[in-house]
């Protein structure tokens, strides 16, 4: 970004200085001591109510004085000399730090934080260095997902902003987040980690996006298809019903030498609501020469071909999202990177709870025979030599692609639990395990979770009912039943 030329640069920064050099301090010794408002403005002026701040006429100059930044106030720009700005300072070690533009009416853009005065923008960079110093831990050692929480934990009600972006395989993103990323990072599998885990949770829903199951892009063409053969070569046609054996076909087929005949039984059709009627306007098939009323409906990925129905899509709910009650505490706690939490889903509920489900389950089974449920245990076997051998880090990524292929394959009737940090219980309502439990063994086999010889071992169990119920059984009786212990 080109900034604006100005003689005057140097004096300007000298005069914001200068008042600083009788203590005999140069200002980048001063700059280390205390954190100011920088104020970045084309001309490097600074205004009459901004005497705590430091005006500088360029992002560069900021980076020589060594300061270090409140907040920084950005007047005076284009709105794309504002969104650079905002970019290079959400990719630098002040990537915490509250941006805000001057309020001239213009939309701030996306890596700002709001368009506010200079009084307001340095008293919500103040409340962000009062919650920031109450913060133990050191912004730079952040993990991806914790620098994301953090960034909304400074900002109390703030929310991270969907934007429609048709480049974008899921036709949403979040600008905020991509620009906390650093190389490596997935921003998209970052959100979808940290919603599943509730501790981001979504506030105000702005759309709903369906996806292909193969490939998750939201860059969808659908087309409307025989439904016989699924062909794309069909039309409208004008039809007619012969009343002499039934037959309804395109009106075309029934014309023989000017007049009409019934092609199926040759009768000779003279008079409408004697001989034959025109029922409503059909569709005919030009491959098949199926003659049908409503067209089915198919997807075609636009990514990677695979052509689906509508209802077997994914469907995702794009809404804002903030800081859950539990990432704050989680947060605080430095708990975000514990590895088994992964596995808590959206399904998730309390041991205590999760049994009460089973015992009520099975209560109803009692009184209705056509109940019937499968109970699965996953208890992963070398979880914690993995730790020792690669480090939590490694293992949290592996348990948090078996959690995101485990989420997309639960209905939202099946309900999960942990008893113990490695054994994950599924109750699955009307359901046989079989087919599940190869789905899951499949997943840890894969080569996502398979990398550089480190594979997740787990074995996987499960009784059904009636099938496998004994007399008296309980919850803990199955559930022991399953863990060995009986």
């Amino acid at each position: 970004m080109e900034m604006p030329q100005s003689s005057n640069k140097t004096i300007h920064m000298t005069a914001d200085t200068s008042t600083l050099e009788p203590l005999g301090a140069t200002p980048t010794a001063f700059f280390a001591d205390a954190e100011r408002m920088v104020i970045l403005r084309p001309s490097g002026d600074r205004a009459h109510d901004e005497a705590d701040g430091v005006a500088l006429p360029s992002w560069e100059a900021f980076l020589g004085t060594g300061l270090v930044p409140l907040g920084f106030y950005l007047d005076g720009w284009t709105s794309a000399d504002q969104a650079d700005l905002a970019g290079k300072v959400r990719s630098s070690m002040w990537w915490d730090r509250p941006v805000v533009v001057t309020s001239g009416g213009a939309t701030p853009p996306p890596l700002a934080d709001a368009a506010a005065t200079y009084a307001q923008a340095r008293s919500m960079s103040e409340r962000a260095l009062a919650v920031r110093r109450s913060f133990k831990r050191d912004p730079t050692t952040l993990h991806f997902d914790e620098r994301v929480l953090l960034f909304l934990y400074l900002r109390d009600t703030a929310e991270l902003q969907p934007l429609l972006d048709r480049q974008s395989a899921q036709l949403y993103r979040y600008p905020m987040v991509e620009a906390l990323a650093r190389d490596g990072d997935d921003a998209a599998r970052c959100l979808a980690t940290l919603t599943r885990r509730r501790l981001l949770e979504p506030a105000l829903l702005i759309d709903r996006t369906r996806h292909c199951r193969t490939c998750a892009s939201a860059h969808l063409h659908y087309l409307d298809v025989c439904p016989h053969c699924s062909s794309i070569h069909i039309g409208k046609s004008a039809s007619l019903h012969c009343f002499s054996c039934g037959h309804v076909g395109p009106e075309a087929v029934f014309h023989n030498d000017g007049a009409l005949v019934c092609p199926k039984c040759s009768t000779a059709l003279r008079h409408i609501g004697v001989d034959y009627d025109r029922p409503l306007t059909q569709y005919a098939c030009g491959s098949c020469h199926h003659v049908f009323m409503e067209t089915s409906v198919i997807a075609r990925c636009l990514d990677c071909a695979t052509v689906a129905e509508p209802d077997a899509l994914d469907m995702r709910e794009v809404a804002t999202l903030r800081l859950a009650p539990h990432g704050r505490a989680a947060l605080r706690a430095g708990q975000i990177q514990e590895s088994f939490a992964a596995l808590d889903t959206a399904n998730y509920v309390e041991p205590p709870y999760f049994r009460r489900l089973v015992d009520w389950t099975l209560a109803t089974h009692v009184r209705h025979k056509e109940m019937r449920f499968a109970l699965i245990l996953v208890e992963f076997q070398n979880a914690t030599g993995l730790i020792e051998q690669h480090g939590a880090a490694r293992v949290f990524l592996m348990l948090d692609e078996f959690a995101r292929r485990l989420h997309e394959l639960l209905r939202t009737s099946d309900i999960t639990t942990r008893t113990h940090e490695e054994r994950l219980w599924l109750l699955l309502p009307f359901s046989s395990p079989e087919g599940l439990a190869a789905r899951l063994e499949k997943a840890l086999v894969s080569e996502d979770l398979a990398a550089d010889g480190s594979a997740l071992q787990a074995r996987i169990r499960y009784l059904q009912v009636p099938g496998d119920l004994r007399p008296g059984d309980n919850a803990a009786q199955l559930m022991n039943r399953l863990e060995g212990s009986d």
